[in-house]
C-alpha cells in the first residue's frame, strides 16, 4: 500500500500533466532553453523571494515543450544596481530570456533588450515606452502611484503611503504612520489559477500566494514569448495569455478598480476642509458604490484608478481576486 507522500507525488504529476495539456499551446521540442531570474530573494522577504521561484519552477513543470528549460537565478535584494550587475552576467552567459523586475525596475530592461534578449518585467507598474522586446505584467503606469499618494495627502489631509509592501505581496499592512495606503489589485484568470493552485499546493503542500503566482505567470509570459520566436512569430500580435490574463497592451489605461485605497480602521478627526473631500472620495470612489452603480456625481478623482476601501465599504473584494482584466 502507498504511503501518503508518494500518493501526494503521484497526484501531483496527474495534476501537472493536466495543466500542461490545459495551457492551449502544442507541445513544442527544440534546443534547450536557458532562462535568467533576478529575484529579490535575500531582501525585503526571502520567503517571498522563494515563493517566486517556486511560482517559475511551476510554469517549466507544465511547460508542455521539451527538454525542460534551465533556470539560472541571480539575487537582486530589491537595489537597482544589484539588478543591473545580475542583468549583465546574464546576459554574458546568453541566457535566452530573462525575468526580473519584481521589486524595482532600473536599467535592467533596457540592458537586457539591448543585447537582443527579451525581457519579462514582473513589476506591479509599467514603464509608459519599454524598450523593444520587454513584456510587462503591470497595468499601473510607473510612479502614478507617487503622485496619487501626495495628491490625496494635500486634498484630505490623510497620511496616505504610496510605495509599501503591498505592492510587492499585495496584503495591505497598516503601520502607526499612515492613515491610508494605495496598493495595487492582482486580478486573475479564475481557471488558470485554479488549476495552477491544485497541482502546486498537491506537489508541496503550502498555500499558492501571490508571490508564487507572480513568478507563475512571469515564466508563461517568457517561455511563450521564446517559443514564438523559434517558431518564426515573433512578430504576432496575438496576446500572450498568463494566470493574470493576458498582457496589458502599453496603450490600455489602467482599469477604474486597479488600485485600492485602503483606509485604516482608525482614522484622524479631520478638519471640517478635509472631511469634506474625504466624504466626497467615499461617495464617489467607494468600490460599494462602484459596484452597485449607486456613486454620486463624479468628482475630482472619478477618472483615476483606485477604489476606496475600508470599514466603511465593507464589500471591496480582496487585493487579489478573480476578475477580468
Amino acid at each position: 500500500m502507498w504511503g501518503r507522500s508518494r500518493w501526494v507525488r503521484r497526484m501531483a504529476q496527474g495534476m501537472l500533466l493536466a495543466v500542461a495539456a490545459g495551457m492551449g499551446g502544442a507541445a513544442w521540442a527544440g534546443p534547450g532553453l536557458t532562462i535568467g531570474a533576478i529575484v529579490p530573494q535575500s531582501w525585503p522577504s526571502a520567503a517571498e523571494g522563494e515563493e517566486i521561484v517556486l511560482g517559475m519552477q511551476l510554469a517549466i513543470k507544465t511547460w508542455p515543450g521539451q527538454p525542460a528549460p534551465t533556470l539560472v537565478i541571480k539575487d537582486s535584494a530589491c537595489d537597482a544596481r544589484k539588478a543591473e550587475n545580475a542583468a549583465r552576467e546574464l546576459v554574458a552567459a546568453k541566457v535566452d530570456v530573462v525575468l526580473g523586475s519584481w521589486c524595482v525596475i532600473g536599467i535592467t530592461p533596457r540592458v537586457v533588450s539591448e543585447a537582443g534578449i527579451p525581457f519579462v518585467s514582473a513589476n506591479a507598474e509599467r514603464l509608459p515606452k519599454a524598450p523593444d522586446g520587454v513584456l510587462q505584467l503591470g497595468r499601473m503606469e510607473l510612479y502614478i502611484v507617487d503622485k496619487l499618494a501626495a495628491d490625496l495627502r494635500t486634498a484630505s489631509g490623510l497620511r496616505v503611503g504610496g510605495r509599501t509592501s503591498c505592492w510587492m505581496n499585495f496584503e495591505p499592512v497598516m503601520r502607526d504612520q499612515y492613515d491610508a495606503l494605495l496598493c495595487p489589485v492582482l486580478g486573475f484568470d479564475k481557471k488558470r489559477w485554479e488549476q495552477a493552485e491544485a497541482t502546486f499546493t498537491a506537489a508541496n503542500r503550502r498555500p499558492f500566494t501571490a508571490s508564487v503566482a507572480r513568478g507563475y505567470a512571469a515564466m508563461e509570459a517568457g517561455l511563450e514569448k521564446v517559443r514564438r520566436i523559434r517558431a518564426g512569430k515573433a512578430a504576432s500580435t496575438d496576446p500572450i495569455m498568463t494566470i493574470f490574463g493576458p498582457l496589458p497592451s502599453t496603450d490600455v489605461p489602467a482599469q477604474i478598480d486597479a488600485m485600492q485605497l485602503v483606509l485604516s480602521p482608525k482614522l484622524p478627526k479631520l478638519s471640517p476642509k478635509d472631511q469634506a473631500t474625504f466624504t466626497q472620495l467615499l461617495q464617489t470612489k467607494s468600490c460599494t458604490c462602484l459596484e452597485t452603480n449607486s456613486c454620486a456625481k463624479p468628482g475630482p478623482w472619478a477618472d483615476q484608478p483606485f477604489v476606496v476601501r475600508g470599514s466603511a465599504v465593507p464589500k471591496c473584494p480582496p487585493l487579489v481576486a478573480a476578475a477580468p482584466r
